[in-house]
């Protein structure tokens, strides 16, 4: 073979390698961070006065999240190389907590009290969804010159909804207890040729607040059948 090719063929694989891993941790937080600006203080603006609502979480502080890449799958063969890039975010569980507790709120609050009758009830959120990851397969093989491509994805890191609640008399006295688990039901999105992974991962994102509200409305619908 020509060295002259292979030296460009060479260049060619280093380009698209280099492509791939430049996606890393820092650009990935910003973009979340930049998605949910202001949210993750944000008050709950509904109250009750017999649903208490707590998370068993660990707490992240003030920042949105928190990205890690790990690569793995690497593969360099003669005629085949493979590789896998995946950044995993994990987003402050203040986000989807909050989320959580306005729709439950909104949504049970006349149903609930009526099955309450006057009894109070307390709810620990021990596990929600709350991390999403981009991944990137790529491909490369050597035939005279290089050929690569990548498949993209953003995805969920898949994790139910697991809610405790306890129901307390007026005295103070437990009365019931129970779990209760919902199925998380984030899609994974696959980037498409010329579209932006900034804006496929915000979509991703819309699905994630829409999946968590949806999600707490049949933790609701659940809790409802239990009373």
């Amino acid at each position: 073979m020509n060295l002259a090719v292979v030296k460009h063929s060479f260049i060619i694989s280093i380009l698209i390698i280099s492509f791939s891993s430049c996606l890393g941790p820092k650009k990935i937080n910003k973009w979340t961070e930049k998605k949910y600006a202001g949210r993750v203080n944000e008050p709950v603006r509904k109250k009750s006065d017999f649903i208490t609502i707590t998370s068993a979480l660990a707490p992240m502080g003030e920042q949105a999240c928190n990205t890690e890449k790990k690569t793995s799958h690497l593969l360099p063969l003669l005629f085949y190389w493979q590789w896998d890039y995946k950044n995993t975010c994990t987003l402050n569980p203040k986000i989807p907590v909050n989320n959580f507790t306005s729709t439950v709120l909104s949504y049970s609050n006349s149903k609930l009290k009526q099955k309450l009758n006057g009894q109070t009830i307390q709810l620990s959120i021990d596990q929600i969804p709350n991390a999403y990851a981009i991944d990137d397969k790529g491909h490369l093989i050597w035939l005279i010159y290089a050929f690569g491509w990548d498949l993209i994805t953003v995805q969920p890191e898949a994790s139910n909804l697991v809610v405790s609640y306890k129901v307390l008399d007026t005295n103070g006295a437990e009365t019931k207890k129970g779990t209760i688990r919902i199925a998380d039901s984030n899609k994974t999105f696959a980037l498409k040729e010329f579209q932006s992974l900034k804006k496929k991962t915000w979509k991703y994102l819309d699905q994630y607040d829409a999946s968590i509200t949806t999600m707490s409305k049949q933790f609701v619908d659940q809790l409802l059948t239990q009373l």
